[in-house]
This record gives C-alpha cells, sequence and structure tokens, in this order.
C-alpha cells in the first residue's frame, strides 16, 4: 500500500443487489448506521432492471464508505465474489439487500473473531420478517463451534447473511463458486471451507432480520434450490468419507440418531423432490454393522420412525427382547393387529396416602446441573414462602448421572427417586403425599409469586386441575439486554384444543388433584425419559381444564445431538395410542387394506371413546378421524363421533361425499343437518 492510499477498512461488507428497490434503502440504513464505524460498504447490482440502480446511486453519494459496482446479471454466488474481489477488509461481512443489520451486528462479530484466531466465520441468532412487515418470529442456529461442525452435513447450520468470515479461510478454498446452476453458493462455500480445515460458530445474540421475500431463490426456485442442497451436502459428505471414514461414519449414526426422521432440510427436500434416493449420509447409516445389542435396536427404532408400515415387525421383536411388552403391544395395535392387553398397560396409581399434605412438586433432573439447581432453588424458595405444605420430589429420569453434587441440600429438603429402567416416576407418584400434584420439568421456571397465588387458590376452591400456558425464551439466543430471548412469533388464542394442537402441553403446565392419575392408563416404566409427556397429553385428553395465564416460563433447549431415537420412538407411540382414544385404532398407513368389520368395528370403538371422555378431537388428529369415517364408513351418520364432526364442517363433507359418488352418505348426512337446524330453529326461545 502507498502512503497515499486510504487506510484499509476492518471489515467489508458484502452486498448482492437484484431488483430489492422495495426493501434496499433499509437494508443499507441498517449497515451504515451500525455502532462499528470502520468499515466499507461493497455493493454489486447484479444487473438490476427495477428502481435499484437509482436507489443505489443516489445512497452512494450520500455515505462515502459505500463503493457501487454494476455488472452484468451473473447470480448470487458471482456477485458475491465480484464484491470480496473489490474489497480490502481482513472481515467479510455478509449482507442481503431486502434484510436488516441490528446495530451491534459488526462490532461484536469482530470482537468475537479478535478474541478466537481459530474460529474463520461467524453467524448469529435471527428474526424473521414477514414481506409486508409482520414479525414472524425467531430461528436459531447452534453456538457451539463442534456442534456447527457436525450439523453442516445435515442442514445449513451457519444461516449466511448472518455471517462474518475471515477473507484468508475464503482465499483457501477459492471463494464463491461462479456456476449458476448452484443455487446454494452459501452452503457450498461453507462446505468447502469446512472439508478444507475452517472452523464455525454463532454468536446466542439477535443481530439480524432475515425477511421473507417472496421474490428470492428460497421461494421462486424452491425445487432447484432443494436439489443444490442436496447435492452440496452429498458431494460433502462424499468427500469426508474418503478423507477420514471413521470421523464420516459416526457423523452419520450421530446425527440420524439425533434426528431419526430428518432434518427440516429433509423434510423439505423430500417435499420437493420426492423421487430423490435418500441422502448418502442416510445411506451410509444404513450399511453401518450393529457391533452392539444397543446398535440393533437403535437401527429398528429408526427403521420403523421413517417406514413404519415396513418395520413394525422388526421393532417389536426389538422391543420383546429390550422387556418392553407393553411397547410391543402398542406396535401390533398401530398396525390394527389385536387389541393392548389389559394386564400391560394399566399402571393404575390407587395412591391414597394417610398423611395428605397440600402439594407434591415434582422436579426432574437429567443432568444439566445449572438448569437442575436453578429449578431446585425455586423448589425451596416456593416451600418457605408458602402459607400450605409442599413437599419436594426429585425424580431422576436419567438414573446413570450423579446427584452428588446436591446430596447435602437434597438430604434435608427432598425426596429422591432414582430407580432405573424408567421407574422413578412410577415410585414418586406411589410416594408423594400431597392433595395436589405440581411439576417443575427441565427448562421450566415458576413465576413466583403468580404460582403461590394459584396453588393456594387450586387448594382453597378445591378445583380440579387448571393449565398454565408456557411463555417461551429461547435460552440460546439473547435480546439486546443479554437475556434469553422471547418468541415472539404469533400464537393463537389458547384453548384445549389449540393446545394439543399446537403440541404445547407438558406437564409443567398443570396443577391437578391427585385422584386424575388413578385411573391412569399407560405404561410409565416402558416409557421412560417420555414418561412426563405422555403423562400430561394424558391429562389434557381426559380432562376440560381452566387455562391460567402468567404462571410458567419455558426456556427452549438449544439444538443439539442427543444421539438417541428411543424418546422420539416413545414420543410418536404415545401420541398415537392418546390421541386415538387408546382404542387400538391403526395408523392412516393401514388403512387402505382394512376389511369391512375392521372398519366398522372401529368405527364403533372411536365413537364409544369419544362419548367415554377417552378421545379428545382436536386439530392434531382431526384429520385422521375425518378422512377414516368420510372414506371409508357406510352410512357414517350413525356414529356419534361423525355426526359431531360434521356438525363443524357441513359444506365441506357434503361436497366430499357428492363427488366421491358416496350418495347414501350425503343424502343422510344432509337430512341430519336439516333435522338439526330444524329442531334448534323450534326450541330456541323467540326474540322479544
Amino acid at each position: 500500500m502507498s502512503a497515499n492510499s486510504p487506510p484499509l477498512p476492518a471489515i467489508s461488507v458484502i452486498m448482492a443487489v437484484y431488483n430489492t428497490e422495495r426493501y434496499l434503502s433499509e437494508a443499507i440504513h441498517s449497515i451504515s448506521s451500525q455502532s462499528f464505524s470502520d468499515f466499507e460498504l461493497v455493493i454489486v447490482d447484479d444487473g438490476s432492471t427495477d428502481g435499484s440502480p437509482e436507489i443505489l446511486k443516489s445512497l452512494a453519494k450520500q455515505d462515502p464508505r459505500i463503493k457501487l459496482v454494476t455488472q452484468v446479471n451473473a447470480g448470487i454466488g458471482a456477485a458475491t465474489q465480484r464484491g470480496i474481489n473489490e474489497s480490502r477488509g481482513e472481515y467479510i461481512a455478509i449482507m442481503d439487500s431486502d434484510d436488516i443489520s441490528l446495530p451491534e451486528r459488526l462490532v461484536l462479530q469482530k470482537q468475537f473473531l479478535d478474541l478466537h484466531p481459530d474460529v474463520d466465520a461467524v453467524g448469529s441468532q435471527w428474526r424473521m420478517l414477514h414481506a409486508d412487515g409482520g414479525d414472524i418470529g425467531i430461528d436459531t442456529h447452534p453456538i457451539n463451534p463442534a456442534t456447527v461442525s457436525v450439523l453442516m452435513y445435515a442442514f445449513f447450520s451457519l444461516h449466511h447473511p448472518t455471517t462474518m468470515i475471515r477473507r484468508r479461510a475464503l482465499e483457501k478454498v477459492g471463494g464463491y463458486s461462479l456456476d449458476r446452476s448452484c443455487l446454494v453458493p452459501d452452503y457450498d462455500v461453507f462446505m468447502r471451507m469446512q472439508l478444507a480445515g475452517c472452523k464455525f460458530a454463532n454468536l446466542p445474540e439477535i443481530l439480524f432480520i432475515w425477511r421473507l421475500n417472496p421474490a428470492s431463490t428460497t421461494h421462486h426456485k424452491a425445487r432447484a434450490q432443494a436439489a443444490s442442497v442436496a447435492d452440496v451436502r452429498d458431494t460433502g459428505f462424499k468427500q469426508l468419507l474418503l478423507k477420514d471414514p471413521q470421523r464420516a461414519e459416526a457423523i452419520a449414526k450421530s446425527i440420524v440418531h439425533s434426528f431419526p426422521t430428518g432434518t427440516w432440510q429433509d423434510e423439505r427436500i423430500r417435499q420437493l423432490l420426492p423421487e430423490r434416493e435418500p441422502s448418502l449420509l442416510y445411506r451410509t447409516w444404513l450399511d453401518l454393522p450393529d457391533d452392539t445389542p444397543a446398535d440393533h435396536f437403535n437401527k429398528a427404532l429408526v427403521l420403523w420412525l421413517k417406514k413404519p408400515d415396513q418395520y413394525c415387525e422388526t421393532l417389536r421383536e426389538q422391543l420383546i427382547t429390550d422387556n418392553k411388552p407393553w411397547l410391543a403391544a402398542l406396535i401390533d395395535g398401530y398396525r390394527g393387529i389385536g387389541t393392548v392387553d389389559p394386564a400391560l398397560p394399566n399402571d393404575v396409581l390407587t395412591i391414597n396416602p394417610d398423611n395428605q399434605i397440600g402439594v407434591s412438586l415434582f422436579v426432574t433432573y437429567s443432568g444439566a446441573s445449572e438448569d437442575f439447581s436453578q429449578r431446585l432453588q425455586q423448589a425451596f424458595a416456593l416451600k418457605a414462602q408458602a402459607a400450605f405444605s409442599i413437599e419436594i420430589i426429585v425424580v431422576s429420569i436419567k438414573p446413570d448421572l450423579s446427584l452428588k453434587p446436591f446430596s447435602q441440600l437434597l438430604s434435608t429438603h427432598a425426596c429422591i427417586f432414582d430407580e432405573e429402567d424408567g421407574l422413578a416416576w412410577n415410585t414418586a407418584f406411589h410416594k408423594a403425599s400431597g392433595q395436589y400434584f405440581a411439576y417443575l420439568e427441565d427448562n421450566f421456571r415458576f413465576n413466583t409469586d403468580v404460582i403461590l397465588e394459584i396453588l393456594e387458590s387450586q387448594i382453597q376452591h378445591k378445583t380440579r386441575i387448571s393449565f398454565m400456558p408456557d411463555t417461551r425464551y429461547f435460552a440460546d439466543a439473547l435480546d439486546e439486554n443479554g437475556l434469553p430471548a422471547l418468541d415472539n412469533s404469533f400464537h393463537p388464542v389458547w384453548t384445549r384444543s389449540t393446545l394439543l394442537g399446537k403440541d404445547r402441553v407438558h406437564l409443567s403446565n398443570f396443577i391437578h388433584q391427585r385422584a386424575l392419575l388413578r385411573d391412569f392408563k399407560g405404561n410409565i416404566p416402558e416409557l421412560g425419559i417420555a414418561a412426563s409427556r405422555y403423562l400430561g397429553r394424558y391429562l389434557a385428553i381426559k380432562n376440560d381444564f381452566n387455562i391460567i395465564e402468567a404462571g410458567v416460563d419455558y426456556f427452549i433447549p438449544a439444538i443439539g445431538l442427543n444421539e438417541n431415537p428411543l424418546p422420539l420412538f416413545q414420543k410418536s407411540i404415545g401420541d398415537w395410542y392418546l390421541d386415538y382414544g387408546m382404542t387400538n385404532f391403526p395408523a392412516p398407513v393401514f388403512h387402505e387394506n382394512l376389511p369391512v368389520p375392521q372398519i366398522e368395528y372401529y368405527a364403533k370403538a372411536l365413537s364409544t371413546a369419544w362419548l367415554n371422555n377417552n378421545l379428545y378431537v382436536h386439530p392434531g388428529n382431526v384429520s385422521v378421524l375425518e378422512n377414516f369415517y368420510i372414506n371409508r364408513v357406510n352410512l357414517v351418520i350413525r356414529m356419534p363421533l361423525f355426526r359431531y364432526l360434521l356438525t363443524r364442517n357441513k359444506k365441506n363433507y357434503l361436497i366430499i361425499f357428492w363427488h366421491n359418488k358416496a350418495y347414501l352418505n350425503a343424502a343422510t348426512s344432509l337430512l341430519y343437518c336439516i333435522y338439526q337446524t330444524v329442531t334448534v330453529r323450534l326450541f330456541t326461545p323467540l326474540k322479544k
């Protein structure tokens, strides 16, 4: 650099622009108003045909830090690389022309890279914005470099427009691809960087606002982009297999066992490219030898979760071998074979202790020491402040993890149950002495003053059961104050139906009388770590409840690798059993070949379960029930459950019957609707 040359900027912000005039000024302003000012903004106009060029020229005149480059349209990869070639900074910050960088983005990312010379690129967490400006919510990526590295072979674990990258790391791999057929040049360059030994991380702070722009490649070239993602992922994993087969196989096992049904990216590829074969990573895992009984069991679990119609018998045999007869019986019910043996599922909690106290508060322990310590301290504070008696019961849901660090504290303040094979919940319930049960599971917190008022009111008014919808926070996404970020995505008005339909039911949401578990149907030991979820949904399906706001907070755990497919299987089979009234109603994949007598049997069994309050209709199961009754049952108006469904959706049902030429069902349903309308009018008092 000559003596007369301007000093090099610390950061070069690169922005590729193509026809984004609607959002362009806001995007550029978000960079020009950064708290860190030693940067240049290199903008490459990639042949825009809208009003973007005029906007760019005007803004470039106003800020000397803006360097404007124009070129014939060459695609996002080529435009980004052109910007890098024209830039001079040590650090390259990527910026999309329809998004927003928050004011502290550049300074925090630069500080991180300065302090971590071993990290080559750093991203952040971000909020999502609809094209109309509406807030959609928060999206997160893992923070830990080791986790980011593994998950790079599963999905985008580094969100491109949030990143700051070392120039030398990009140069090491030759920069961005200029090939326009690659619609994910960001994923491509990060994959090549990783294979070259580069290391990535994400900051916990929310430093970016990403706009869901319908004109972007993500939307209007979705199918082609999904193909590019799959190609980049397979190419990268193939190179890893050649370079380090042992690590590649370990990563394949880790990802498949952590996400046995695939990640969001796998689901997108399946939807857009249903003809494409599974990923190379999955095929690698499939070919791994089953060296241990655990490997064999895990393979059976994953295969069933992916294709339950093909692998029921294999998994059933594994469950019997693993001494899980109730889960094996559920597998039979799931495919419509026999009935679940009543001797197996009923863990009837006939709990009538002599000396009842006010509340039994169950605190779970799964090894996250800081989280457990905070919840335990809160439980002790509640006990000290309450005007009624509280007993604290610690339920160790992973009994191989040590509670020794807390032994002195627990010995005087709590009962501990940490038995093997999932028996902890079972024993804890049988030993509990409270009139009411309350729960403080992993990642939950009570709002102390509110919960004390709620508990006291429950006891005083002898309320059977209440539900406290949780306010959700992202534990690994920080807001502008450095606190866990509030999930600001849209939530409906909560009802029993929407809570179940949106999968927002946990055990910690409930305060209930102990008697509500006396007729419990399920096998807690076999449900293991998924027992609390099952219990929560059981309470929601069996009971109407009050809804009380502001009692509970939930901290959404970070994206991680648990490498255990069993809990997802237990959740899936448990949800099926509860959602269909514990009737052995087979899963939809088995409906096609049901004989007429079985169709009749299930149609009646579902109605009976509904009448007996063992089946609750909600958005999560209603479509399956509707399809079964509408498409498979003759003279369906005979069934009480169908009549209930019909009153909620008359017009659509009648249209479907007519299109399907099910004229008898159409006629009888129409007559029933007329009868209902006339009856209502006849017996509704006339207004004065």
